[in-house]
């Protein structure tokens, strides 16, 4: 299954969309938009979910295989 590398890294982490809203300040539901592809990330967005990931903004949403077990 082909998924955003931020759905990858979340789940690496062990972290619900819920943790990573509480991280970023950005709302669960636009996490798991974000994660769908149903709306555009916009430049605060991957700069929020790259300082609490560790992971630059744009590799991001680079899709990826999603090898990582649940």
């Amino acid at each position: 299954m082909t998924v955003f590398r931020l759905t990858q890294e979340r789940k690496r982490r062990g972290l619900s969309q819920a943790a990573v809203s509480r991280l970023t300040g950005i709302h669960p539901a636009v996490i798991s938009q974000l994660e769908a592809g149903k709306v555009h990330p916009y430049a605060g967005w991957k700069r929020r979910l790259s300082e609490a990931l560790g992971v630059p903004g744009d590799e991001l949403f680079e899709r990826v295989d999603d090898d990582c077990p649940v």
